[in-house]
């Protein structure tokens, strides 16, 4: 990374701590001697800002305020915090309804980590320790995020990623994973049958911020000789509710 590049990082962040430490509101020239930042770099750099909702300006004072993009930004950062404690809760339920093991994924970029696991009480069953990563492409908690990325992401991601057989159920070619996740999906429930583990059924929702963007999945992971339509059917409704539970508390 150049100079000039992190140079320009580091008076975004001194602009936005500026005005967290100025009651959240300074003038152009204000923040210019406050910065010593040239009036001209930091017209630009304000402009900016203001374009990716980090900044508003108030025309009547001619000054600049924090913007919403900002406080979504911090509003996000305690989701991620809160997340894990608001779905355990949904996990015993899950568990306890369906007598299935279950578990909560956070999205991480290109993957999503199990970082909640709840065990069903059967000899056959599908373990659940923490920590563990899937792509997107295979894992039911995956492909359900995958569904509802924007185009432009979803886009970018298929440019970016080999999608490598976990199985021979796997799809490894765009056009049929991208026709899987249309026909796998029904009511914001994806179903995985053995594209990542063999012999592993799982169901799984996407766990949504306000503006509808994925911040992880529940799921349901089923041993394919015990799966039928009455569990198929009872595990879509228990985690219609769990994820409306967790996402009301979430964004409330």
């Amino acid at each position: 990374m150049t100079s000039s590049l992190i140079k320009s990082a580091d008076r975004v962040l001194d602009v936005l701590e500026l005005l967290c430490r100025r009651g959240n509101s300074a003038s152009h020239a204000e923040i210019a001697f406050a910065l010593d930042i040239p009036k001209s770099s930091l017209t630009g750099l304000l402009k900016n800002l203001v374009n990716r909702n980090y900044l508003e300006k108030n025309l009547s004072e001619n000054s600049y305020l924090l913007g919403p993009a900002f406080f979504d930004l911090i509003q996000q950062g305690k989701n991620v915090k809160i997340i894990s404690k608001i779905a355990k809760a949904q996990l015993l339920i899950l568990t306890e309804k369906t007598r299935e093991a279950s578990a909560f994924y956070l999205f991480k970029g290109d993957h999503v980590e199990r970082v909640l696991g709840q065990e069903a009480n059967y000899p056959l069953s599908y373990r659940m320790p923490p920590n563990v990563k899937f792509p997107l492409y295979s894992a039911a908690a995956g492909k359900a995020i995958l569904n509802i990325l924007p185009s432009e992401e979803q886009n970018l991601y298929f440019q970016n990623t080999v999608l490598k057989p976990m199985t021979d159920k796997t799809a490894t070619l765009e056009k049929d994973l991208r026709q899987k996740l249309q026909n796998d999906t029904v009511d914001s429930i994806t179903r995985s049958s053995g594209e990542n583990s063999v012999g592993v059924i799982a169901l799984a929702t996407p766990i949504c911020r306000k503006n509808g963007y994925p911040i992880g999945a529940l799921s349901i992971v089923i041993p394919e000789v015990r799966f039928n339509p009455e569990l198929d059917t009872l595990c879509r409704k228990v985690l219609l509710i769990s994820k409306d539970k967790i996402e009301t508390e979430l964004n409330t």
